[in-house]
């Protein structure tokens, strides 16, 4: 297998391992990086993600994959994954209250990454660029002014992000004796560059608990918590039995490791939405369809960016969600480990041993023609045109001012949750790219939020000039890196409004 894996590295997997789960066959996977994967037919999605965590296991696959006893620069971090349920509670409930925040920080971001230039055509090195937007609208979110606007955090903590994966497919290939040895040495990057934060963030968040303390115990202290990560992590801590996990260097290190989920990800897609876009045939005006939605939504939200004029960004969903489908990064589906102590059989008779990973191959699925027409093309405005047909088919005349539409039946509410589920954040077994099932990304709705405003504040203020090729990326192990150097020329509109 080791030959095997080695020629694979710079493969395209989806043609790999297309041929067989494709035509509903399991097949193993090889991987320079260990025993490889067992590959199921998207036919036993549902089974997958429906298996007991005591059966197939996501947190245990996680630990292997990523290294993160070492890598995290702390077991508990994702033994014991607080951070995840920060997330899922808490970033998801305050989303709506945080759009002013994020919107603002992403104009900033963007209008120094692509320049104020009205005459000039400005070549941008989109994937740098859109790392570092990433990055500190990101950090807006996870610690507030005015450290997500510190070079030295920023440049850091994308650094980090970078060493997580990197240091893992290192220690992968060495045998686990070895690694509390190894694993140290290895991950010498990610202390230094945890570091380099940290000097940063352990001061603020150490304050932070201090003040929440003290209005803890004197109800009528006059400070007032900040809405972001920090403030959330410190109050989920205070629930937890060990005493280390209240500290402010466990909440920094766990700070961390949110960015890392959520930064280089979010930087990919966007990067590779762009390119798409841009290469797109100017004839289909994908372009100037977003830009006239995002101006129709802001003149009925009288300019006002709010969740519900976001949910009016169908177009904008559509086009994010169609480049996940046919750019996305990962070959793969949702993935588990077998943790049941005497194995597992599947539907199929197929019997997986304890310890075997198994996953479903996503590329079949997101390129398939019987799911999806013109399957290898894309089509930007694919999931938004039912969508707008069906609301166009109702007397909205009424409710237009609140963004209402009526539902005069029961079978109106069946093709209304029909056409919803075309939304980017929706995973079904036709869409798996943030997973499928209970463990799907719980961050993919702050994503699919920060990214709409991205595009949006992107084509509202700058022209993009059509590309005549899309750049293509390069596979890398189990992923599609997105071309890294690759440029588009955008101009910043003489008639931009000010958001």
């Amino acid at each position: 297998m080791g030959w095997a894996s080695l020629w694979m590295v710079f493969q395209d997997e989806s043609e790999v391992i297309d041929p067989y789960p494709s035509k509903g066959k399991s097949c193993i996977y090889p991987s320079i990086l260990g025993d490889g994967e067992v590959m199921v037919p998207p036919s036993e999605i549902k089974w997958l993600v429906d298996q007991p965590d005591d059966v197939l296991s996501i947190e245990k696959l996680l630990l292997v994959v990523l290294e993160t006893d070492y890598t995290l620069l702390n077991p508990a971090v994702a033994r014991n994954p607080i951070h995840v349920d920060v997330v899922k509670r808490d970033l998801t409930r305050q989303i709506s209250s945080l759009i002013g925040d994020i919107i603002e920080e992403l104009g900033i971001g963007i209008d120094d990454c692509c320049g104020l230039d009205m005459n000039d055509w400005n070549d941008v090195p989109v994937y740098e660029s859109m790392l570092r937007i990433v990055a500190r609208t990101s950090m807006r979110v996870l610690v507030g002014k005015p450290l997500c606007s510190n070079n030295e955090v920023i440049v850091n903590v994308v650094k980090y992000a970078q060493d997580v994966p990197l240091s893992a497919m290192v220690l992968r290939l060495f045998p686990e004796f070895m690694k509390p040895v190894i694993g140290p040495l290895v991950t010498l990057p990610n202390r230094l560059h945890y570091s380099r934060c940290s000097k940063h963030l352990v001061p603020v968040i150490q304050e932070r608990i201090n003040s929440i303390r003290e209005k803890q115990q004197n109800p009528g202290s006059s400070f007032k918590e900040p809405n972001d990560f920090i403030t959330w992590s410190i109050h989920a801590s205070q629930k937890a039995p060990d005493l280390h996990e209240r500290t402010a260097d466990m909440i920094s290190k766990r700070l961390l490791a949110t960015a890392f989920a959520a930064i280089h990800t979010s930087a990919i897609t966007i990067t590779n939405v762009l390119f798409d876009l841009a290469a797109a045939p100017k004839g289909r005006g994908y372009l100037e369809g977003v830009r006239e939605e995002v101006e129709r939504m802001l003149a009925e939200e009288h300019g006002n960016w709010t969740k519900a004029g976001l949910a009016k960004l169908v177009r904008t969903d559509s086009a994010l969600r169609e480049s996940m489908r046919i750019s996305g990064f990962v070959a793969k589906g949702p993935a588990r480990q077998v943790v049941a102590p005497k194995g597992v059989t599947m539907n199929n008779g197929l019997y997986l041993p304890k310890g075997v990973h198994v996953g479903v191959a996503s590329e079949p699925i997101h390129r398939d023609p019987n799911i999806y027409e013109n399957a290898n093309d894309y089509d930007a405005f694919r999931f938004s045109r039912p969508r707008e047909a069906f609301i166009s088919t109702k007397d909205t005349s009424s409710n237009e001012a609140k963004g209402v539409m009526p539902l005069a039946s029961e079978n109106d509410m069946v093709e209304a949750l029909k056409h919803k589920n075309l939304s980017m954040v929706t995973t079904s077994e036709t869409f798996v790219k943030f997973g499928h099932g209970r463990h799907a990304c719980p961050g993919r709705f702050f994503a699919a939020t920060e990214l709409k405003l991205l595009v949006a504040y992107m084509v509202l203020n700058y022209d993009i000039k059509t590309l005549t090729e899309r750049p293509q990326g390069q596979w890398f192990i189990e992923n599609t890196l997105p071309p890294m150097k690759a440029t588009i020329s955008v101009r910043r509109r003489k008639l931009a409004p000010k958001v």
